[in-house]
């Protein structure tokens, strides 16, 4: 996209602020970057970052559940809030000429809310609400669970918490928990669209520089597992979740790990669709892709099937996942690039996007890479660069994870 610009401004508590100036579009988004995952909720008590998530929009500053609310919707906020294994993010999106005023509104929100304890109580039941909904979406469910059992702990402790956790969560737990994660330093702000630098800086320093708070304590890095996992469920279908190690947004090979994954599960033509389900017929769903997790490069897998199919299905899939190190085509390659490309020209044309790639490569790489360096890393990439990489990071040390009324085999 045209007319890129980015700037990065650290403030003096520690909390980041990256903007990136997009000058064909009227919209503006934004992301607050909170280190509050749940791999941060305290022991015996995964599901509060989820809790809090929600706690803190219901009344903040001088403004009650109802106002609150009223405000962010007049001010026409399309906001979404969620929990990641290491982050809780506030997100949102709205025309350019409204944004200031809504970063203001969200100091109050992370630095003021109220947390009362009848909200309290109603957002408990709502996380509770969204764990058990999981039950209708196993596919969502299986993800989670893989991750889990791949990840050292507390890595891969669930976003959405543990039932009987929630359940003996305690509104002065929440608060602690608040007081403790909501910090400026390893906070990031990231805006992207129709802005001023120099207004935007302004209102960030306003709102946010005297916000004082602990510095969280960081995690120590484990080595990921290598392990079979099976939960019954008297289900019709069988999900499976396969997670291996891969490498880091921060590695030189990262773009050949990309184009490896995209030749796996890119598109109709990608290896894992053609020779698991329209060859086979053994599944209805199958794809992988390349998913960064704090320290963790990673690639995951899915495969839903019947009880009947499911078996050969894996079988499939962990012998393609083996044959991808014999090499790869330049037909497969093109493919992949093109899917990489297409994805990347979305993301240009999204304020939305923008601002999360921002926030996300400033945690990881503490810069904002521009969309014509990512195009010219994939558009560099020949078939002897994704074999070499292939050959030196070969699939392996698996973690299985299915739910259904069977167990399968494996040898991982």
């Amino acid at each position: 996209m045209s007319g890129e610009k980015i700037k990065i401004h650290k403030l003096s508590n520690g909390m980041t602020l990256v903007a990136e100036r997009l000058s064909d579009v009227s919209s503006g988004a934004f992301v607050l970057m909170l280190p509050a995952g749940s791999a941060h909720d305290p022991d015996g008590r995964n599901g509060t970052g989820a809790v809090l998530s929600e706690l803190v929009f219901r009344g903040a500053g001088q403004m009650d559940n109802r106002q609150l609310n009223e405000r962010l919707d007049g001010l026409g906020l399309q906001r979404h809030s969620s929990v990641s294994n290491l982050h809780l993010c506030h997100s949102g999106a709205l025309v350019g000429e409204n944004l200031l005023e809504t970063i203001g509104i969200y100091a109050d929100v992370l630095r003021r809310p109220e947390l009362k304890a009848e909200q309290f109580e109603l957002c408990r039941l709502l996380a509770l609400q969204s764990l058990e909904s999981l039950e209708d979406d196993p596919r969502h469910k299986i993800g989670i669970l893989v991750v889990e059992r791949f990840l050292p702990w507390p890595y891969g402790r669930p976003a959405p918490g543990k039932r009987d956790e929630l359940q003996g969560l305690t509104i002065e737990e929440v608060k602690s928990y608040w007081a403790s994660r909501f910090s400026p330093q390893g906070a990031i702000l990231a805006v992207a669209g129709k802005v001023d630098f120099d207004q935007l800086q302004e209102t960030v320093e306003r709102n946010f520089d005297d916000w004082k708070g602990q510095t969280p304590q960081e995690l120590t890095r484990e080595p990921c597992r290598n392990e079979f996992y099976h939960q019954h469920n008297e289900g019709a279908q069988i999900h499976i979740g396969v997670m291996f190690p891969s490498v880091h947004v921060t590695d030189k090979d990262y773009y050949k790990a990309l184009a490896s994954v995209a030749v796996l599960s890119g598109g109709m033509g990608s290896r894992l669709f053609t020779e698991v389900r329209e060859k086979r017929g053994l599944c209805y769903a199958v794809g992988a892709n390349h998913r960064v997790i704090g320290p963790y490069g990673t690639v995951q897998c899915y495969l839903g099937s019947s009880p009947e199919s499911a078996q050969e299905g894996l079988d499939v899939m962990m012998s393609e996942l083996d044959r991808l190190a014999e090499g790869i085509t330049q037909d497969e390659l093109d493919r992949a690039t093109v899917g990489l490309r297409a994805s990347l020209i979305m993301q240009g044309e999204s304020t939305a996007a923008r601002a999360l790639a921002g926030a996300g490569d400033y945690y990881h790489l503490k810069r904002v890479r521009t969309l014509a360096e990512i195009e010219n890393e994939i558009n560099a990439l020949t078939v002897n660069d994704v074999i070499d990489y292939l050959g030196r990071h070969k699939p392996g040390n698996f973690t299985v994870a299915t739910i259904g009324p069977k167990e399968l085999k494996v040898n991982i």
